[in-house]
């Protein structure tokens, strides 16, 4: 059955509220990593400087098994993402944006003092 359009406005205020009382702040940090496993993966899956896939090189030919491989040990997303810096070449802007703001978690649970990271030079 089809919502309301006051059903849909009622969901969608219940939505901004969450988010706004950081109820949603698990959710948002589980989508953000999940952006930056998959900027990761569209990198992984270009060609390196010898003109080899990454994947080829290590032997991980789908998401899954990079995802596996980045759940391994607790650091290697955080080791995969730092890799990037200081410049992120290679990605996109929506990719090293992705990947920025899981180091940028990272720091902050961490208690790391606020830095900030360069955008700019993104390709």
């Amino acid at each position: 059955m089809a919502l309301t359009n006051a059903e849909r406005q009622r969901r969608y205020r219940q939505r901004l509220k969450a988010r706004a009382s950081g109820a949603a702040l698990v959710d948002q940090t589980r989508d953000a990593v999940n952006r930056a496993i998959d900027a990761l993966w569209a990198f992984h899956q270009r060609p390196g400087p010898s003109g080899v896939r990454w994947a080829d090189v290590d032997g991980c030919f789908t998401p899954e098994l990079y995802r596996a491989e980045l759940e391994r040990s607790p650091g290697n997303l955080l080791q995969a993402c730092r890799a990037f810096l200081p410049d992120f070449a290679g990605l996109s802007a929506a990719e090293a944006k992705a990947i920025t703001q899981v180091i940028e978690l990272s720091d902050a649970l961490r208690l790391a003092p606020l830095r900030l990271i360069p955008l700019a030079n993104a390709a």
